[in-house]
Parts: C-alpha cells; sequence; structure tokens
C-alpha cells in the first residue's frame, strides 16, 4: 500500500474516528486535545484532561476516554460542550485510566481501563449498558487492556493486551452483558511493547497497529498473520478506514505526531453506533 501523511505537528495523536459528514476526529493525548479535521483544516477543541480512545454516536456525538480524569466523556460537536457519563464501576470503585471504547449492535459502551496495567494485572475490559451511569467490569486481570474491536455479529469481541503481546478473543453477550470463553487469539509483537488500537475491514481480517515496532499486523480469522504494513512512524496507536473509502486506511502516528493514508480499495467494516 502506498504511504501518504495528511496531517502532520500533532501531540500523540491516537483514537482515529469518522463522523457522517466525512470529517476525522482523534485525540492528541499530550496536547489535551479532541482534534477534527475536515481533510481541508484542523481544528482541536482543549478537553482539560488527557483523551485517549474516540468514538461516534449516532447523533454525530464524539464519545471519548479521557485517561486522566478516569472518565467517560462526550463532547457535542454542535455546541462545542463537554459532558461526563461515567467515573465509576458497580463495586464502588472510580475507573482508573479508560483508554479506548467501542459500542455493541445495542448501544452498550465497552471500553478498555488499563489502569496502568504495566507491571501488574490491574487492566479490565468494562462495559457501560445503554442508559446507566455506572460500568460493569467483564474482564480483569490484564496488562495493559488496549484497542477493541467486534465483528458484524456483534458477538465476538477482540481486545488488545499490549504488555503481555496478546490480542484476547470472546463471546460477547448483550443482553446478560456478559463475556464468555475468553481465549488467546494470537500474540502480537515482540515487546515489551505490543498490541495497540485494532479495527476489522469487511472481510474480518484484523489490522493491529504494533507500538514501537513500526508495523501494522493484519491477521486472519485463525488468529494467523497474512501481511504486515511497513509503517513509517515508529509507534503506531491505532487504525481505522475512512468510509468514503478516499483516505483508505488511516493510522495515528505518536513518534513523530502524524496521521498517515493508505490508499486501498479494502473496506473497512461497519462500526456499530449507540
Amino acid at each position: 500500500m502506498n504511504c501518504n501523511c495528511i496531517i502532520s505537528g500533532l501531540k500523540f495523536p491516537e483514537g482515529p474516528v469518522f463522523d457522517f459528514d466525512g470529517n476525522l476526529w482523534f485525540v492528541e493525548i499530550e496536547g489535551g486535545n479532541l482534534s477534527c479535521w475536515d481533510r481541508k483544516k484542523l481544528t482541536r477543541f482543549d478537553v482539560d484532561g488527557t483523551p485517549n480512545g474516540a468514538m461516534l454516536d449516532r447523533n454525530g456525538n464524539i464519545w471519548f476516554c479521557d485517561s486522566g480524569r478516569g472518565e467517560i466523556r462526550i463532547f457535542d460537536p454542535a455546541t462545542e460542550t463537554f459532558q461526563t457519563i461515567c467515573n465509576s464501576t458497580t463495586d464502588g470503585n472510580r475507573l482508573k485510566r479508560p483508554n479506548d471504547l467501542i459500542f455493541d449492535s445495542e448501544g452498550n459502551l465497552l471500553f478498555s481501563d488499563h489502569a496502568d496495567g504495566r507491571e501488574k494485572p490491574f487492566s479490565t475490559i468494562c462495559v457501560l449498558p445503554k442508559g446507566e451511569k455506572k460500568a460493569r467490569i467483564i474482564s480483569s486481570h490484564k496488562y495493559f487492556t488496549n484497542g477493541l474491536a467486534l465483528k458484524s455479529d456483534s458477538k465476538t469481541l477482540i481486545f488488545s493486551e499490549t504488555y503481555r503481546q496478546q490480542l484476547w478473543k470472546g463471546e460477547w453477550d448483550n443482553s446478560k452483558l456478559k463475556l464468555r470463553n475468553e481465549h488467546h487469539f494470537a500474540k502480537a509483537g515482540n515487546g515489551p511493547w505490543g498490541p495497540d488500537g485494532i479495527a476489522f475491514d469487511k472481510d474480518e481480517n484484523l489490522y493491529v497497529s504494533i507500538f514501537n515496532e513500526g508495523k501494522i499486523n493484519i491477521y486472519n480469522q485463525e488468529g494467523q498473520i497474512s501481511e504486515v504494513i511497513s509503517c513509517p512512524d515508529n509507534r503506531p496507536t491505532s487504525c481505522a478506514f475512512d468510509p468514503t473509502g478516499s483516505l483508505g486506511l488511516v493510522v495515528t502516528g505518536a513518534e513523530h505526531g502524524q496521521i498517515l493514508s493508505y490508499k486501498t480499495n479494502i473496506k473497512g467494516l461497519s462500526i456499530y453506533y449507540r
């Protein structure tokens, strides 16, 4: 795939997501910004926190994890206002460092809380049920949980465990809000870092950003690497497909503070909206 830098001068970008008008949203972790690129200019919004992954809902609001404040928050582009949706779990504990997030087909929000679990298994995967304010832990005892993705059936969840260089796979029950049959899916990376943000293409091949190794691994449905995409930024943090097709696969790079575009005819798997 041919690679072009489409945005530069960023401060640790992550969490790319496209809105319904084709605008590209992402966060700048070290800049404290939620940023929007309309393919001509870049607009930054100060979140007064440390934003991580981002996602879009049906109303065009941007949901994002704020790892610095330990919150799940929403930004309304129409009013340019922020709202905190969740900051604790049903066991009475505050969220530690929420990191990445996706919706399932029922509008429940699944998110990782890495809790700085680099040396001890403090990290979790949580669900915020639709309409509720407290999250439930559905997976625990992990080392730095990170990117998440659902297959088209909304029942198969894969997520990254960065500091064990591992991808996990489980059966998501969105009626009982339980993750069942959780098991190893694939090795990803050589350490000490590993897989970061992930995304499916329409054929459910999984694209995995390997942090500090300058590559995007592509895994088939059996968890085998089918292709490796070289990345000029050694620290790719996440990836997403442009629904319009014009930008192909976009990758956020933290080493040089840029967003890369890989022109391809491959389409991404549709994401779910709340």
